[in-house]
């Protein structure tokens, strides 16, 4: 307790000296000072901000302006078909679906089909003094008819050059090829082309400016910089939205892309879709095919049978019996195609790998009694390998999250195999009870005569084969139907355009982030010089550093001429603001003594260099020109200048006559003006202070 009292009581003591410091500063601060420094550092600013300004200027110069283009999509799919006949996919359609958009938008696989659709094999490009330029859709020659023999020059820079009769090319290493002509074919060690001119007004402006080349570029080679300057974000869940951004140094090249990627990316759903839609059908031709046969099979032995018997037909045998062994036989038949709908999943889910398209299996779920089990856990397994491509994006397959979900789909495959062995059993406990309920039947036909029988059981197998059939035509006409009307209505809200307003580097940003630098730095600049000024410019800063109440006679301002030393200036200019400055001190001495006689001014400082000796000067000489008989006496006897200021020797003065040397009268001195004399200071003695306390 008493350790948290002197923590408490120790904050709160540097709490309360920080805002005494903050009070102090605050009290002193001089608003006046700081004015006065603002506009005598005026130049400071004016350089701060010339040098801010090329600074920004240099920096938009040489800086590639970054473009950006965009594009809005509503992704939807369905399909009026299977909505009319109650098919379902049953794949949720929400946020992770978006996501799942998302991913496939930007997985490499689309990234290549979008570069391939757009034949940027070639890239264009014109090499200044600093900058690149990328003249995608704007160059002045294409490459065409090519052919690599080595994939090792993809991404090698090939530099154009011209002679007069033809061109060649200089690679990196400064290797010359062997000249060509326009069209001709032209074989290297390792690729082949065609060279033609586009423009030849722009190739040759181009040529005299820049140097000019061209890069081989396969969609590997660009998925890198696509990857940086490419962001796909869901930008409305509940409006089913998606944005495209892509940020490029050619806006048309950005433009392009955009639309591109989402063509690309329509054309591959609505083939996904169908793709689903076709296994099934394939699963029920291959069914249907089979029960085909076993029909055509059946119709001969009964045709076969009625000839060797002479029977036609089975109107005797029991109607009763006969329709409860249809509804049997048609459950049957149902259950019968479930279990190899069973085995089919199975067989997709142990033989899973990383690559399998989960969502394939999901059609051949639908309609069966099983499909609202399977279908959860499938989904389930469906988001989780979705999750996985989407973090190997950025990770790698050692990456702990990556580890874990490989765990959990493991683990979901066990689910969902476990799921299917138990719908499975189920399925053949159906399957056991119908055929043990079709037997008992059978049993009682047993009574029947053995023609009619074998005819009732012939048919009876036919009429299963035919439900059968039947079933599998319904499916099939029923998913034909849907796969005709699947349509993807992935709506583009908002088209990529070209835009000629860069979004890197913004000038106007630029400009105002350079402008308040400029202004910050200015600010520090004034008040280090506020911090380390010391000097009084102010009758206030007299008063407030002397703690006393201290009369002010006047103020003597700084006089800018250079003068070699201290001397009279009142004199040469009798109107000038210094002399005034001294009248006005002359006047308010006036009113400190009343009394006649002589009078005695002393002037004096702390160190040397402060003024004494200016002002002892030009105070006694306006007091002069007033006509009164002034007299100024150099006691300053360790660094005389008074002699130096009116320009005679200093060999008497008043250390010769404190020792008693000279006398009074030998010791005064004339001056140029009437009424004032002085006496210097004489030879410099070894105890000045104590030669001026002798009595």
């Amino acid at each position: 307790m008493s350790t948290l009292q002197e923590n408490t009581g120790a904050h709160n003591e540097s709490f309360e000296s920080y805002r005494q410091r903050i009070t102090n500063f605050s009290n002193d601060f001089e608003f006046g000072i700081f004015l006065f420094l603002i506009r005598k550092s005026i130049w400071i600013f004016i350089i701060i901000l010339m040098t801010a300004t090329v600074g920004a200027y240099l920096y938009l110069r040489h800086t590639p302006k970054i473009y950006q283009s965009s594009a809005i999509i509503q992704v939807n799919v369905t399909n009026q078909a299977a909505s009319i006949l109650n098919v379902n996919y049953g794949v949720s359609d929400g946020s992770d679906e978006l996501k799942t958009k998302v991913e496939l938008m930007r997985s490499p696989l689309i990234i290549k089909k979008a570069l391939l659709k757009m034949n940027a094999e070639v890239g264009y490009f014109t090499k200044g003094q600093i900058l690149e330029d990328n003249k995608y859709g704007n160059n002045s020659f294409v490459i065409y008819d090519i052919e690599i023999f080595d994939s090792t020059i993809i991404g090698k820079r090939f530099f154009v050059e011209q002679k007069k009769g033809g061109f060649y090319l200089v690679d990196e290493n400064d290797i010359i090829t062997k000249e060509f002509k326009e069209n001709s074919i032209v074989e290297l060690d390792k690729f082949k082309f065609k060279f033609k001119i586009v423009s030849a007004a722009q190739f040759n402006k181009e040529y005299e400016s820049d140097r000019l080349f061209f890069v081989l570029q396969s969609p590997k080679f660009l998925l890198p910089q696509i990857n940086k300057s490419l962001d796909i974000n869901v930008l409305n869940p509940g409006a089913k939205t998606i944005e495209v951004n892509m940020q490029h140094e050619n806006t048309k090249f950005a433009t392009d892309f955009v639309n591109s990627l989402i063509g690309v990316f329509d054309i591959y759903s609505l083939n996904k879709k169908s793709i689903s839609s076709d296994n099934v059908i394939e699963f029920i031709r291959v069914q249907k095919d089979s029960v085909e046969s076993r029909l055509k099979d059946n119709e001969r032995l009964i045709q076969a049978f009625q000839k060797d018997n002479d029977l036609k037909g089975t109107s005797g045998l029991s109607n009763s019996y006969l329709t409860q062994l249809g509804s049997l036989e048609q459950s049957l038949a149902n259950f019968q195609i479930e279990s190899s709908v069973l085995k089919q999943i199975n067989d997709e889910v142990s033989a899973f790998g990383i690559n399998t398209e989960v969502e394939d299996m999901i059609p051949v779920l639908i309609g069966r009694s099983f499909e609202s089990t399977l279908q959860s856990l499938i989904v389930n397994l469906k988001s989780k390998v979705d999750e996985r491509r989407e973090l190997l994006n950025t990770v790698t397959l050692e990456n702990n999250k990556v580890v874990l979900l490989d765990k959990q789909i493991k683990l979901q495959i066990k689910l969902i195999l476990k799921a299917i062995d138990v719908v499975t059993k189920q399925n053949q406990a159906k399957i056991s009870s119908t055929i043990e309920q079709i037997n008992l039947l059978e049993g009682q036909l047993y009574s029947l005569p053995e023609k009619e029988l074998e005819l009732t059981r012939l048919n009876r197998v036919l009429g299963i084969n035919n439900k059968y059939y039947t079933i599998l035509l319904e499916k099939e006409t029923e998913y034909r139907l849907s796969t005709a009307g699947l349509t993807t209505q992935n709506e583009v809200l908002s088209f990529a355009e070209n835009t000629n307003m860069p979004v890197s580097p913004r000038s106007n940003l630029i400009y105002i982030v350079s402008s308040i630098f400029v202004l910050f730095i200015y600010i520090v600049v004034i008040l280090l010089k506020y911090i380390l000024h010391d000097k009084i410019t102010t009758l206030n800063e007299i008063t407030k550093l002397s703690n006393a109440s201290i009369g002010i006679l006047g103020i003597v301002p700084n006089y800018k001429s250079k003068i070699p030393v201290s001397q009279l200036i009142i004199d040469k200019n009798p109107k000038s603001l210094i002399s005034e400055a001294f009248r006005s001190i002359r006047t308010n001495l006036q009113f400190l003594s009343n009394f006649d006689g002589p009078k005695t001014l002393g002037v004096t400082s702390t160190v040397s260099g402060e003024g004494k000796t200016f002002v002892a000067l030009n105070l006694a000489g306006i007091i002069a020109y007033s006509g009164k008989k002034v007299i100024v006496l150099d006691l300053d006897m360790r660094r005389p200048k008074i002699h130096l200021g009116f320009g005679v020797e200093n060999y008497t003065g008043m250390s010769t006559l404190l020792i008693g040397k000279d006398n009074l009268v030998s010791c005064i001195n004339k001056s140029s003006l009437e009424n004032l004399d002085f006496i210097t200071a004489g030879p410099i003695p070894p105890n000045p202070s104590e030669l001026i306390l002798n009595g």
